[in-house]
């Protein structure tokens, strides 16, 4: 545990605690740290704040906004844009230092500070935890609460906070639970497609006498995404912080993700996100599943699968606003038992096999790959941020070619798409089930059969090089192929696109 000092760009001295965590980023190209913020007339040490830092096994650093402990500067009631220019100065520090900001931790005021801070920086931020932050503003529990405040406001414009002091610490005495009430943490959560709502019971606004529970819960927040996530990021050659907002945790769903995020070859914009997902089949989707699917405005599914296999493992359950509609690709390619066994064994046959197996899926389902992109032209508005997903049964094989199609239509690079597809490895494990009873019914070897299973990122390549030298481009299949016209193929681009200045190059929202 060490104690720092960073100058913000008024020459204020932030002070903070850092605790060093090293060991589990020893093998990470950069270590991460969590930067903990508190609420308003805080400080580093104050509420849960050092339990905090002290029970999470990542690398952490807590510090006083200006203003407050033992920071420079002058407090204030309402400067939310001070305390995020103050997490922008922390963040760069340690950036500098060759960290990851993994996360930001706030309390009250500071939970808001956090989440306009992640609007603002320039490289993505995988995780916010937002600790008791009012989303209806103009909701003030205080006027309440505390009458004198708002009659002192009407008399005089102003109102007096008498702050208790020790040791140079500033803390706020709360008299009243009901400072935020929980319906604000509701609209949180209505309002964000991958958030995760936590209620603890019989608490105050700042967990007095739940400090370990609170911290227990972040703690056991952080777990979940750890797990399995960095694996995925090396599989992409590139940091968590990319790559862990493409999954989604979808209950009762294997393979679920967002295809958006991905930058044109060009440089001159990015996939939009949230507008398509891809995943393995929907049949067992909990009720917590459809909850989670609704937030994330789905309207549509696309159900890609043979009349065999919905009829083995079922459909996804009806679910009020969302249409699924049930488009076979191979339908002109399978009409017997016989034809199936002949188009699956393909798979056996290496990375050749891979690519006229997915040749044969893009002919056979031009038709129908042509009506999703009409649908998603007319149904989906960027306004409403409506959605679909397109699903087989692993969400591998038929829809890897149909994403490979729209990001391949829209620009992405041909190594990027591969790879994206390739992310069903780790996205996808009940194809290790049985494996040694299907590969004797087959009559080959376990590794063998694995490989028929998995994403060949190798027959991916070589399926692109086919489109290629058959139509000489993706657009040039989306519109021989599937029959769009120009204007129809703008209009998609125009959907799935969110254009940004070539010379960025990069995923970059700027400081409002």
């Amino acid at each position: 545990m060490s104690k720092l000092s960073i100058l913000n760009e008024k020459s204020e001295a932030i002070v903070g605690i850092l605790e060093e965590k090293p060991e589990i980023d020893a093998e990470r190209p950069q270590p991460r740290v969590v930067l903990i913020v508190h609420g308003i007339l805080g400080h580093k040490d104050y509420l849960f704040q050092r339990v905090l830092a002290q029970t999470l096994p990542i690398t952490s650093f807590r510090f006083d906004f200006r203003g407050n402990g033992e920071s420079g500067g002058s407090p204030g009631y309402c400067n939310i844009l001070e305390d995020t220019d103050d997490i922008h100065t922390v963040a760069k520090y340690f950036e500098d230092l060759g960290y990851e900001i993994y996360a930001v931790v706030g309390h009250s005021r500071g939970a808001l500070s956090a989440l306009k801070f992640a609007t603002t920086c320039e490289k993505p931020l995988p995780i916010v935890v937002n600790l008791s932050g009012r989303y209806k503003m103009n909701d003030n529990q205080l006027k309440t609460s505390r009458p004198e405040i708002g009659k002192a406001l009407e008399e005089h414009g102003y109102f007096d906070w008498h702050v208790k002091q020790r040791d140079r610490i500033a803390t706020v005495k709360v008299t009243q639970p009901e400072t935020v009430p929980p319906y604000n943490a509701a609209m949180f959560a209505n309002k964000i497609p991958n958030h995760t709502l936590v209620l603890l019971p019989e608490g105050d606004h700042n967990f007095r006498g739940q400090f370990e529970e609170v911290t227990k819960v972040v703690v056991d927040f952080f777990a979940k995404h750890e797990h399995g996530n960095y694996q995925r990021a090396l599989a992409m050659g590139q940091t968590t912080s990319l790559v862990i907002p493409r999954w989604v945790d979808i209950d009762g769903v294997s393979n679920f993700r967002d295809v958006g995020g991905w930058p044109l070859r060009d440089g001159s914009g990015y996939i939009r996100e949230r507008v398509v997902f891809r995943s393995g089949h929907l049949s067992k989707l909990s009720p917590q599943g459809r909850a989670q699917l609704s937030k994330l405005n789905v309207k549509a599914t696309f159900d890609f699968r043979l009349d065999h296999e919905i009829k083995r493992d079922g459909i996804m359950q009806e679910m009020s606003g969302v249409t699924r509609f049930g488009y076979n690709l191979y339908e002109n390619v399978v009409k017997s038992d016989k034809d199936l066994f002949r188009t699956l064994m393909v798979f056996l046959e290496g990375e050749e096999g891979f690519a006229r197996g997915y040749m044969s899926i893009l002919e056979s389902g031009k038709k129908l790959i042509g009506d999703v992109f009409r649908y998603m032209i007319v149904e989906l508005s960027i306004e409403q941020k409506s959605a679909v997903v397109a699903h087989c049964t692993a969400g591998k094989d038929r829809t890897g070619v149909f994403i490979m199609t729209l990001l391949g239509l829209c620009g992405v690079d041909d190594e990027v798409i591969a790879r994206e597809y390739e992310l069903t490895n780790l996205g996808y494990f009940d194809f290790e089930q049985h494996l040694e009873e299907r590969a004797a019914q087959l009559n080959i070897s376990v590794d063998a059969m694995r490989a028929a299973l998995s994403a060949s990122v190798g027959g991916m390549r070589l399926t692109i090089n086919l489109i290629k030298q058959k139509y000489g481009s993706f657009e040039g299949y989306v519109r021989e192929g599937c029959g769009l016209s120009s204007t129809e193929i703008q209009a998609l681009r125009d959907l799935m696109i969110v254009p940004i200045r070539f010379e960025e190059r990069q995923l970059y929202r700027p400081k409002i």
